[in-house]
């Protein structure tokens, strides 16, 4: 994929589809092992994990719509929810024992992946079936191996195949992306080519990668924060090695925008407010499950202090990023982060999946407004960005 690009010059058009459909694919990934969970281990109500599902299988297909007819996009989501179906079927046999019914389930799903591949080659000649085919195939494998170690409670590698299906999600963003864009151009000689129109921003491909890597921070902070109130309410997982996985996200993120920006003061001392932010978050599980009100108001005090700290160094390393609209952002996602723990301490799971969708919506949303901020500052810039 990376090579059919202009790699000197992705252009925002272009860069939006990319990160559209890498986060597609993402969103199906994080809905999926939500289901999986609620199947396993009773965690939220399946019928309503499977509607969240569902609708982002709707989702895709009305993306799809904005490039090919009703009947396509209609089509390609009924095969998302055959896979789900499918899925749904297959845990239900294994957990009814039920070994050839599972053989079955599991044929069923390969002809799936095949029949989306097959698809997918018929409505657009860049998508290549022999490679969805892999890629799904795959995608299927890694998610049947997610459901065993959860259907097994062995939590030893969960971890590992939770961050493969994550990067096996961005691949097919790219391939899916790609293809789209091929199909959107096709006739257009040379396109890619050519030098951008003047005045029209572009960033190179390894830009690009950095830029989304900076804004999928958002989106692996609320998926590894709702992995812990899992181990710490419910002992999903090793609480800490999911801990420790935790701690990675906001590491990553403070290097990523050293590459970016430089070294800077803001980047430093946002690392140790992330970390403390994390601190909280651990410090208020232990509080609600004690049911101590005292720590639990003087904990929330203190994190919403450290996102008026935080609001002020992210603000501080691009001019372009203004301090009360992150204050308002982080405000927003501490109040629904308070009210995704408060909902597991009470077993309220249904709402606990509204909070968690809004958290998504709200990632995304951030994540938005971070990008423009970064294309602002390398169209205004008179150095690249570090490390790129």
């Amino acid at each position: 994929m990376k090579s059919k690009f202009n790699e000197q010059c992705i252009t925002p058009s272009q860069m939006s589809l990319i990160f559209n459909m890498r986060i597609v694919w993402r969103r199906l990934t994080i809905w999926t092992r939500i289901y999986i969970i609620s199947r396993y281990l009773g965690i939220g109500t399946a019928e309503v994990s499977f509607e969240r599902l569902y609708i982002e299988n709707l989702d895709f297909g009305d993306m799809l719509r904005l490039h090919f007819s009703r009947s396509i996009s209609e089509r390609y989501s009924q095969l998302l929810n055959q896979f789900s179906i499918g899925l749904r079927e297959l845990i239900t046999s294994l957990l009814q024992e039920d070994i050839d019914a599972a053989r079955e389930n599991i044929d069923r799903l390969l002809q799936n992946a095949d029949q989306r591949a097959a698809f997918l080659a018929s409505i657009n000649p860049y998508f290549d079936e022999t490679e969805w085919k892999n890629l799904l195939r795959t995608y299927l494998q890694d998610t049947i191996q997610e459901a065993n170690l959860f259907a097994s409670e062995d939590y030893r590698t969960d971890i590992e195949y939770f961050d493969r299906l994550m990067t096996l999600s961005n691949t097919m963003g790219d391939f899916f992306a790609q293809a789209l864009y091929d199909y959107i151009t096709a006739g257009v000689q040379n396109a890619d080519t050519l030098p951008p129109q003047d005045g029209q921003k572009c960033v190179t491909y390894e830009q690009m990668n950095l830029i989304f890597d900076i804004r999928m921070f958002w989106f692996d902070l609320i998926d590894w924060v709702r992995a812990f109130m899992l181990s710490k309410y419910r002992d999903v997982g090793n609480e800490d090695e999911v801990y420790a996985r935790l701690q990675q996200v906001p590491a990553a993120y403070v290097n990523n925008l050293n590459l970016f920006f430089g070294e800077t003061p803001g980047a430093n001392e946002l690392q140790l407010e992330l970390n403390a932010y994390i601190g909280l978050i651990d410090s208020l599980i232990t509080a609600q499950k004690a049911g101590n009100t005292e720590e639990i108001d003087r904990i929330t005090r203190l994190l919403y202090q450290n996102a008026d700290d935080r609001a002020a160094s992210v603000s501080s390393i691009n001019p372009y990023w203004d301090e009360n609209e992150w204050r308002t952002r982080l405000y927003n996602n501490l109040r629904s982060t308070l009210d995704e723990s408060t909902m597991f301490l009470t077993g309220d799971y249904a709402r606990n999946l509204d909070i968690f969708s809004t958290l998504m919506n709200q990632a995304e949303s951030s994540s938005d407004y971070f990008t423009e901020g970064l294309l602002n500052y390398i169209s205004t810039s008179a150095t690249q960005p570090e490390g790129v």
